[in-house]
């Protein structure tokens, strides 16, 4: 079980005076199977008193079965100025419930919880860790939070992570019975229980015996399909700000009114230049590029996390006198940019990250953990990633596409979906000349085009020295005993395409066996099979698909003895089709290889077919042919 607060998430739980005992042999035998750890029980209060005063009292007892396991054990509490730990205190059990350790809130470590990019931050965590080397034992943590604020109050999430039941879980949150209480539910298999207690109001959800979940390749993210319950004041406070919000409309309003309004002022000598530099561009597109240009060059990324920083920009002429700031920064400063020249703009709050999570469009929240410029051309939408020094114009990469996220807007906050690229759009194509001699050796010139998606595969190179090139190339590449000779990136900014130009050597790629010598044709790019799942409970879920194309001529030694029976495979399931051919054509051997997967939600019984499928395409990825020397010497 997981909770978010703010940015941070983090294992929870309640509070109460004295640990029972636990154990293992009580687990029942149901919650046992794919079990790395049990959750015994788990509490969480939250108890809203005003605004900026709640108390968050929390208890786990949880039993880690094997070293899998120990991850669940681990205690992480963050805290900074308005989240305040007030206590903390636990113990360890053995496998009979029996008390082997105690621990208080000085056992924690404490480190600060900002990464090395970040320049300044007050957010810090104090972690426990068991250190246990017999299994299976008991961990049991009661602890209790301060906080004076009452927007981004923590959120109950059940059955988040693969490997973990849940024999008891129970969340609480109580109020004033005057308070007006947004809650959001999802996949909740129970309803609370309303209590009211003088001029307080509780909800009560209770939750018992949830079986653990089991990795299923190909799934939905497991904030998907996990149990969420989220209460939020619509009267709230947030640091020194006090609001009231019932949609994103009015999230909006209140975060443009008071954390990014009126911060983008810019000093003369720079809005002149930003004139000066647009001046002779005929259209609005041509003088944004410029900007993002300017942007790119001006300024660099690193974090600041103080206080309401985590939500709040620096103004824009502090960006453009010291040079350098955070997402929120650096995007603030560009909408300034733009503000000069009247290109209209939004301030958009994405949650980030390799996982496409989208932001709930029916409850606003405090979530997200990133900031990103939206500009609502009349006919083309584009989205800016301000803190890369490098990315093309209208290129956001993996880490903020294709999912919802919160644009602010003079008139509210609105709901829109970053850039994505489809399949078939999400270009790999390579193309291959090479000669093979009679010692397996292969040479030739390699020429790569990437697109869409598949753009940032080897975009990371384009900016570096040809020696961390090289050093990539081979990690990318991943085969024995390669060399690149020659190395050279083109660049289309305007088409945001990468092409890969190289030379290579590969010693001893063909076994040599007497008089003969084994090649395989399909070098660069080889598939992977997917374990076969009994009984699978998910859908299959793509979230990015992709086209791969591999276009392999082979100069054969001896080619008019080479014996070459041409050779083709097609497959085709619902989200893949796979065609490969060989042939032999002038002395050379022609290879051709197309993947392409789609994006989408398919059924859950048609991963059977796409496991077949999986299999399939490794094993004819690894077709080989023997080649005869006839004059090797």
């Amino acid at each position: 079980m997981r909770l978010v607060t703010g940015f941070i998430l983090f294992i929870c739980c309640y509070s109460s005076t004295a640990f029972a005992q636990y154990a293992v042999s009580d687990i029942p035998k149901e919650l046992l199977s794919r079990a790395s750890a049990t959750v015994r029980l788990e509490e969480m209060t939250i108890h809203m008193k005003a605004p900026n005063d709640v108390d968050i009292m929390n208890k786990t007892i949880i039993t880690v079965h094997n070293k899998a396991g120990e991850k669940f054990a681990e205690q992480t509490l963050g805290y900074d100025k308005v989240r305040q730990i007030k206590s903390a205190k636990g113990e360890i059990l053995d496998e009979d419930g029996k008390v082997i350790r105690k621990f208080g809130l000085k056992d924690f470590k404490d480190y600060s919880a900002s990464g090395s990019s970040t320049l300044y931050s007050d957010s810090r965590v104090k972690v426990y860790q068991p250190m246990m080397n017999n299994y299976p034992y008991t961990l049991a943590i009661e602890y209790e939070y301060r906080y004076k604020q009452s927007f981004g109050l923590p959120a109950w999430i059940l059955n988040y992570q693969e490997g973990l039941s849940v024999e008891k879980s129970i969340f609480k949150f109580t109020a004033a019975e005057s308070s007006k209480l947004r809650i959001n539910e999802k996949n909740c298999p129970v309803s609370p229980k309303v209590e009211k207690n003088g001029k307080t109001q509780s909800y009560t959800w209770t939750f018992e015996n949830m079986a653990a979940n089991r990795v299923e390749p190909y799934s939905p993210i497991r904030r998907e399909s996990a149990t969420i319950v989220e209460v939020m004041p619509e009267e709230f406070q947030y640091y020194q700000f006090a609001g009231k919000i019932s949609d994103w409309q009015s999230f909006g309003t209140w975060y443009n009114s008071n954390l990014v309004k009126d911060k983008r002022n810019l000093p003369p000598a720079t809005v002149a230049q930003i004139k000066q530099l647009t001046a002779d561009m005929a259209t609005p597109k041509e003088k944004a590029k410029a900007l993002y240009k300017f942007l790119q060059t001006k300024t660099r990324y690193i974090s600041v996390q103080i206080g309401i920083g985590g939500h709040e920009p620096f103004p824009a002429e502090q960006v453009d006198r010291v040079g350098y700031g955070d997402c929120k920064a650096l995007a603030n400063y560009m909408q300034a940019l733009l503000d000069v020249v009247e290109i209209p703009s939004y301030y958009a709050i994405v949650t980030a990250g390799n996982q496409q999570v989208d932001f709930d469009p029916n409850f606003a929240s405090l979530d997200g953990n990133h900031a990103i410029v939206c500009i609502p051309f009349e006919n083309d939408t584009t989205w800016l990633e301000c803190t890369s020094t490098n990315y093309p114009f209208g290129y956001l990469g993996d880490f903020t596409d294709n999912r919802l996220v919160l644009a602010v807007t003079k008139d509210g906050g609105k709901i829109m979906r970053t850039a994505s690229y489809s399949y078939d759009e999400s270009l790999q194509h390579r193309k291959s000349n090479l000669t093979l001699d009679a010692s397996g050796k292969l040479s030739g010139s390699l020429s790569t085009l990437y697109k869409g998606n598949q753009f940032d595969n080897h975009f990371s190179n384009y900016h570096e020295h040809l020696d961390e090139q090289k050093k990539s190339l081979r990690q990318q590449y991943d085969i024995d005993r390669i060399e690149f000779t020659e190395v050279k990136y083109n660049l289309d900014a305007d088409k945001i395409e990468l092409t890969e130009e190289l030379q290579i050597d590969i010693p001893r790629y063909g076994i040599v066996n007497g008089n003969s010598l084994t090649l395989h044709p399909n070098i660069f790019n080889r598939g992977s099979s997917i374990p076969e799942i009994v009984n699978r409970k998910k859908p299959v879920r793509i979230y990015r698909g992709y086209t791969d194309i591999d276009e392999i001529e082979i100069e054969l030694p001896n080619p008019k003895e080479q014996h070459i029976l041409p050779y083709e495979k097609k497959l085709e399931v619902p989200m893949a089709t796979y065609h490969q051919t060989v042939s032999k054509v002038d002395g050379k051997l022609k290879y051709y290889r197309k993947v392409e997967l789609k994006e989408g939600t398919f059924p859950v019984e048609s991963y059977v077919e796409f496991s077949k499928f999986m299999r399939e395409v490794q094993a004819s990825d690894g077709i080989k042919f023997n080649l005869t020397l006839v004059d090797k010497k």
